[in-house]
């Protein structure tokens, strides 16, 4: 049976994808009556290389791929004028041929009609748009050289920049069910690594400029190049996740009762650090702390680990020392160095009477408070040696009631919006 939800979440994607394409449509008829295409042989040369940048389009999860086919595009406004940017643009998606993994080459007779559409909309909005501004504030301020006006470009690059986020994020937001406020920042983040495409557009249009459509292949070939790096960094850190992952389970293979723990609490919280609005590196951070915020415990008796009854004082204390264990591990590896303080710290309380250094709010860092509460949590939902699992509105309670002297109370109410919603979306079921 489909849920009202996703019902009410399928009328809202295609009710926004439609006005997007009836505004793309309004756009394209006044942009055709406004302005002719002057020059064709750019025309057809930067649609051509804009298909071939948008075929080799990098993947992201979750928030959809990136291009470098900007610089085409930020090339053609500076060189031509607003429609014939926007039909530029619009090629690359139209003739673009993608890898997916697990699909092969994809391309607009294989992919879902209003994915094409959406990109074609958009694209051709950002362009228009951005190209319309660029001409205005050109004419205003005739500033800078012949194909190339600083004002003008740099405002233009924001306009492109803001659209294209938004329309993004607003999609993103309806599909991942997530707010739009985080993702659009996160989005606007890459403003940065536009900026530098960008700058590749420009030279491409002044090489365009001086030596015409040969000239711009020798600089197309960097543009491709820095694609590559781009990809390079991604597959790394894709491969560091992986690698945490399989040392977590690695870890946790032998023990029935934490088994997924570490995986939960990472889940647990990346929502929580989502829903208080971090940016996506301290987000990473806290993942790659919470996937081995236990890794100390290899060095605890398994026997106390697993017993079933109420520990005595000494043993008590031996498993109060897996923060500093896991901590001494971590920090003998450069590349995970930076998260061994908020593996030390996740036992602390905000009372101060926590281990293993008995940290209070104001020194113990947001990271550690928000781990702290994913950890708790996670131990109240699932079963343990010495006790059954809780309720989510048990467990929720007990993080409440806990404000302020276990548990930071800046970020309490967030942390339980965020709970509730990733504890039933957790793929695998609780222990």
């Amino acid at each position: 049976m489909i849920k009202r939800k996703d019902i009410k979440n399928t009328v809202q994607l295609y009710a926004y994808i439609s006005a997007l394409t009836i505004a793309a449509v309004l756009l394209m008829v006044y942009l055709v009556n406004e302005y002719t295409i002057s020059d064709y042989t750019l025309l057809i040369v930067f649609s051509i290389l804009s298909a071939i940048a948008e075929t080799f389009l990098i993947l992201l999860p979750k928030v959809g791929g990136v291009s470098v086919s900007f610089a085409l595009t930020f090339s053609a406004i500076l060189l031509t004028n607003p429609l014939t940017a926007a039909i530029i643009t619009a090629s690359g998606i139209i003739f673009r041929c993608p890898y997916i993994d697990g699909k092969g080459r994809v391309h607009i007779f294989n992919n879902p009609i209003y994915k094409t559409v959406f990109n074609i909309s958009q694209y051709i909005i950002n362009a228009g748009v951005a190209g319309l501004i660029y001409e205005y504030i050109n004419n205003l301020y005739n500033f800078g050289f012949k194909v190339f006006n600083p004002i003008a470009g740099s405002v233009c690059l924001i306009i492109y920049l803001l659209l294209n986020s938004f329309f993004m994020a607003v999609l993103m937001s309806i599909l991942l069910k997530e707010k739009l406020s985080f993702i659009w920042k996160n989005y606007l983040l890459g403003f940065f690594n536009i900026a530098l495409v960008s700058l590749l557009g420009i030279v491409i249009a002044f090489s365009y400029d001086s030596y015409g459509s040969g000239g711009i292949l020798l600089f197309f070939i960097p543009l491709m190049f820095a694609r590559y790096t781009f990809k390079l960094y991604l597959d790394m850190r894709k491969n560091y996740f992986e690698t945490l992952n399989v040392l977590v389970r690695a870890i946790e293979a032998s023990d029935p009762y934490t088994s997924g723990h570490s995986m939960r609490v990472s889940a647990y919280a990346e929502a929580i650090a989502k829903q208080i609005g971090l940016p996506q590196n301290k987000i990473d951070l806290i993942k790659s702390a919470a996937l081995l915020h236990d890794i100390g415990k290899i060095g605890i008796d398994k026997n106390i680990l697993n017993k079933k009854g109420r520990l005595e004082d000494e043993e008590f204390e031996k498993i109060k020392s897996h923060p500093e264990i896991g901590a001494s591990i971590i920090s003998d590896l450069s590349y995970l160095s930076n998260i061994s303080g908020i593996i030390r710290h996740h036992h602390e309380r905000n009372d101060g009477k926590g281990y293993p250094d008995g940290l209070s709010y104001d020194n113990i860092p947001l990271e550690t408070s928000i781990l702290t509460i994913a950890d708790s949590f996670d131990a109240m939902t699932t079963n343990r040696p010495y006790r059954s699992s809780l309720s989510l509105e048990t467990a929720l309670k007990e993080i409440k009631d806990n404000e302020g002297t276990q548990f930071n109370p800046d970020i309490v109410d967030d942390a339980i919006i965020a709970l509730q919603k990733a504890f039933f979306s957790l793929p695998e079921q609780k222990v």
